[in-house]
């Protein structure tokens, strides 16, 4: 007796659908996807109620809780801020200096800050707040 043997059937997967979708979806969430720059240092600005929106300014200063400075993003002392903020200033006599301090931090600490960007010839000072 001679059986015919089933005839199997080779099924072949073909990948490359496959890749392409998954290179779309890596170019759509690519795209799609917002990056944060980080801060140079970390900060818990302080909450108000009567905060306005400003425009972005050129010059940003962030002071946090235990005295770490940073101009527009990169640490600096404080005794090096005059020297180095004083050229911002003269490039764009009008430009509002940013300062972000904060929550806690001691208020000596931040007018220490105020100072030194008064003395380097900075007049208009905006604090950076969060909305309550």
């Amino acid at each position: 007796m001679d059986f015919e043997g089933r005839s199997r059937i080779h099924a072949h997967l073909d990948i490359a659908p496959l890749i392409d979708i998954v290179f779309l979806l890596l170019v759509f969430f690519m795209l799609t996807s917002t990056f944060m720059v980080p801060e140079a240092i970390e900060l818990e600005l302080p909450e108000s109620s009567s905060a306005t929106m400003t425009d972005v300014t050129p010059i940003i200063v962030a002071l946090n809780a235990s005295g770490q400075l940073a101009l527009n993003g990169e640490e600096i002392q404080l005794e090096a801020l005059h020297a180095a903020i004083e050229p911002l200033i003269k490039a764009d006599a009008d430009a509002a200096i940013t300062l972000k301090s904060d929550a806690h931090t001691e208020v000596q600490q931040l007018l220490k800050v105020m100072d030194e960007i008064r003395i380097a010839g900075g007049e208009n000072i905006a604090l950076a707040t969060t909305q309550k």
